[in-house]
């Protein structure tokens, strides 16, 4: 087997891909493409434990379960944005949610993230108009994700 010695210190993130299943609407899912230049795909920041101080110093914790925050951001004349505006117009005018599964592949990591019976939590209502139109920035929340090697 030949190993890459640049594996340790390579973090690109161009290479990385990202594809979402939507059930009802997209079931063979799609591509999302068009990232944002500077921002692209984030795990959105957790509490995992609640924790509290007793009178007495005495600190307690325990775990919490959460629903597992996942912003995407799109340029705005990205492919995937008619997508995204595709699922929230559903859910408004169905009144019912969809299931997402986001399956993100991050070669430069071996790193395969799957995300797993989501909704579309958050959905801008255009995108920004200055000098040029920017990005626009899609939360999802998920129930539950694995992570392993590729």
């Amino acid at each position: 087997m030949i190993t890459n010695p640049l594996h340790n210190m390579d973090v690109t993130s161009a290479n990385t891909t990202a594809f979402m299943v939507v059930q009802k609407l997209f079931p063979a899912g799609f591509k999302v493409e068009g990232f944002g230049s500077d921002q692209a795909i984030s795990g959105d920041s957790m509490q995992v434990t609640e924790t509290r101080m007793g009178i007495d110093g005495k600190m307690s914790a325990g775990v919490v379960v959460n629903v597992i925050p996942v912003t995407i951001t799109l340029e705005a004349n990205s492919p995937t944005y008619a997508y995204f505006r595709a699922i929230e117009e559903y859910q408004n005018t169905s009144k019912k949610l969809l299931s997402v599964t986001l399956t993100v592949d991050t070669p430069s990591v071996g790193q395969r993230t799957v995300f797993v019976n989501g909704v579309l939590q958050q959905a801008p209502s255009m995108a920004g108009i200055q000098k040029t139109l920017q990005p626009t920035s899609w939360v999802f929340h998920f129930e539950s994700k694995a992570q392993v090697a590729v």
